[in-house]
């Protein structure tokens, strides 16, 4: 008998013959016996499997979140009510959608599949700890004991197909995404580096004219360029021999030459100044040629953009949080969504048609991509809305570039097909990454918050609660 919610897959089909076989040779008095020690005693049981997880330094990234910590102790109570308690067969189908769920959250939050495993081998220990008190004889108890250990085994096995799954869907992504990113228009890019490392050098020279002691000189992987190939670069040109030069000459000048410039302002050597000054142009002279060399590797491909807004498509977002999460856990520095949506874009379809519709999207990307820097991300999330991610950002900030974006779109004049044109406004979520390590989790935070801005009355930023 398979449940309606039997995954077609050969693989689950297979697991799922084995599990419902197991519990059709398992006798009622062990089924009853094992679920009634694991309700007495499914809180205690999960506090000693997050106290044991949490002595592992391998564990801590993805545990010490309080939040985490406190939601994961009731869903493990939740987990093992559900897997112990079915009686029917089709309470095993559900028990075994909810192993496939927490495998594809494991492999969202890149949870290492040894640590999976470790939790399945204390859980065992747990129950069968406590089962010699449930009144079972000794052969009911040793089946007892098989049944436990055979049931356990099977969720995790389900959980690793889905996390399998998952991870390789990711990878696909993730392999899409470098092969979109190679097709940007190359040419133009370098240029912009180009500029931005430009731009750089002469606020750096502003501020040694104008620099007084004890004033901090402004660091390169905190401008334009060093977001951009922090964040973006490394996926487009992952393996090139260039990068490791590129953050070695950054390096150089930040953490060697920028401070023996500060030395200086403190000191008043004019020429030790100059001398360092003529050093940190010769190394950005090698970031040009060496950026330069970089672009040269990659032709100029149009393809896997949104058609219509030539922005990032969608699904190359669980790619790039994935990545982010990952920079913010090791890193310690934040990032923010904003979830943008055109308000009344119905009404404008409807009063002056799609076409129309197509042009104010259009002009949003834009206006978007003009309100963020080039290191950000611009996603065309779905009809019309957009999502905005902006690193290395804090709240304030978040709230501030928000509001900026808000005001532009209300500012806009939106050219539309046959002279005419429109005003229109945009409601704007934004969820602040809070180290929770599950990315889709920060997606549907910004999404309530928009949700909450379109109810309240539209045209504003409404941020997700700290």
């Amino acid at each position: 008998m398979h449940p309606a919610n039997a995954s077609p897959d050969p693989v689950s089909d297979y697991i799922q013959s084995d599990w419902l076989a197991l519990f059709d040779s398992a006798s009622p008095a062990a089924r009853i016996a094992i679920r009634d020690v694991v309700l007495a005693h499914k809180a205690e049981m999960s506090d000693a499997f997050y106290a044991r997880m949490l002595s592992d330094a391998e564990a801590h990234p993805f545990l010490t979140h309080d939040e985490v910590n406190s939601r994961l102790r009731h869903s493990m109570q939740r987990w093992l009510e559900t897997l112990f308690s079915c009686e029917t067969h089709e309470q095993f189908g559900s028990a075994m959608a909810m192993q496939r769920h927490v495998g594809e959250v494991h492999a969202r939050i890149d949870l290492p599949v040894n640590l999976v495993a470790r939790g399945a081998r204390l859980l065992k220990g747990e129950i069968a700890r406590r089962l010699p008190g449930s009144g079972l004889d000794r052969n009911a108890l040793v089946e007892a004991v098989l049944y436990v250990d055979n049931l356990i085994d099977l969720a995790f096995e389900v959980m690793s197909s889905a996390y399998v799954a998952s991870h390789e869907r990711a990878a696909r992504i993730d392999e899409a995404y470098r092969v979109f990113s190679y097709g940007q228009n190359m040419p133009l890019e370098r240029e912009r580096q180009r500029a931005s490392l430009l731009d750089w050098e002469n606020r750096f020279l502003q501020a040694m004219v104008t620099a007084r002691s004890g004033d901090e000189l402004p660091p390169i992987h905190g401008s334009t360029f060093g977001l951009w190939l922090q964040h973006k670069a490394v996926a487009v040109f992952e393996g090139s021999a260039e990068l490791p030069a590129i953050r070695n000459a950054m390096d150089t000048v930040d953490h060697t030459l920028l401070p023996l410039c500060g030395q200086q302002i403190d000191n008043g050597d004019r020429a030790e100044a100059r001398r360092l000054v003529k050093e940190i142009q010769h190394q950005l002279a090698q970031l040009k040629f060496l950026i330069g060399a970089l672009f040269e590797r990659f032709v100029d491909l149009e393809s896997g953009k949104d058609a219509l807004t030539q922005l990032l498509n969608r699904r190359f977002l669980p790619a790039i949080l994935t990545r982010e999460t990952e920079l913010a856990r090791n890193q310690g520095k934040g990032f923010a969504l904003l979830l943008v949506d055109v308000d009344h874009f119905k009404r404008i379809n409807d009063d002056y048609g799609h076409e129309a519709g197509d042009r104010v999207l259009q002009q949003m990307a834009g206006l978007l991509l003009n309100s963020v820097r080039s290191g950000d991300f611009v996603f065309r999330y779905g009809g019309e809305e957009f999502l905005v991610l902006l690193v290395e950002v804090d709240r304030q900030h978040a709230l501030r570039v928000a509001e900026k974006i808000r005001g532009r779109i209300e500012q806009e004049l939106f050219l539309l097909p046959e002279g005419r044109s429109l005003r229109v406004t945009g409601s704007i979520g934004i969820a602040m990454h809070d180290g929770h390590p599950d990315y889709q989790r920060l997606v549907n935070r910004a999404d309530e918050a928009l949700y909450r801005a379109k109810n309240e009355g539209r045209n504003r930023c409404v941020a997700d609660p700290d």
